[in-house]
């Protein structure tokens, strides 16, 4: 189990250098929270009247966290509400908790639940990262049309939060394919459309 000393060096190091972290081998070892994010990608399937839906790889259903009292022990009172759910599971990746100090949420009361829907699930996930891409394209906040696209970036009245990223057909996936491309190389589009 990562210690808080070895988390708080490690989190020192990575702020002040990027090069101070490569200095270690251990440092190394305890580098997800700041890892570069890994590649993700973008898959089509079709929706209505000739659309596609765009998802991610994220997962279909909430995976594992850490509970908070375990965190709270090992890196001090308030962590939970600083780490992002992927933050969990980078450290549940490399090993740093142990089976019985996660829990799956379940329950659609359970708010890491309703966190896990209205951020990772793989619909909004894969809206949130082309928002984010594309936002010197968009104006409004709650949705956005970019016609050279054909893409539609969509948020819907629900509760918890649900968002969607719609293209106008087939033919638009050369043009997100190589958009996504010329802005970022953390982000690829499948060009397959899924059954």
């Amino acid at each position: 189990m990562i210690t808080r000393r070895k988390f708080i060096v490690t989190t020192a190091a990575t702020a002040s250098s990027p090069f101070a972290a490569e200095a270690s081998a251990e440092q190394s070892e305890c580098l997800p929270l700041k890892a570069l994010p890994r590649v993700r990608t973008v898959f089509a399937k079709r929706a209505d009247e000739g659309r596609l839906v765009l998802f991610s790889d994220g997962p279909e259903t909430p995976q594992k966290l850490i509970r908070s009292d375990v965190l709270e022990r090992a890196f001090g009172p308030g962590t939970d509400l600083l780490l992002q759910q992927r933050d969990h599971w980078r450290m549940i990746d490399e090993g740093w908790f142990a089976e019985d100090e996660l829990f799956e949420p379940t329950c659609i009361e359970d708010p890491a639940f309703q966190t896990w829907h209205a951020n990772y699930r793989p619909e909004t996930e894969a809206h949130d990262f082309l928002y984010d891409l594309f936002r010197d394209e968009i104006a409004g906040p709650f949705g956005a049309r970019i016609p050279d696209l054909g893409l539609e970036l969509g948020e819907h009245p629900t509760t918890p939060r649900y968002a969607t990223a719609k293209l106008d057909g087939e033919w638009c996936i050369p043009l997100i394919t190589s958009a996504v491309a010329a802005r970022t190389t953390w982000l690829a589009i499948d060009t397959n459309i899924a059954p």
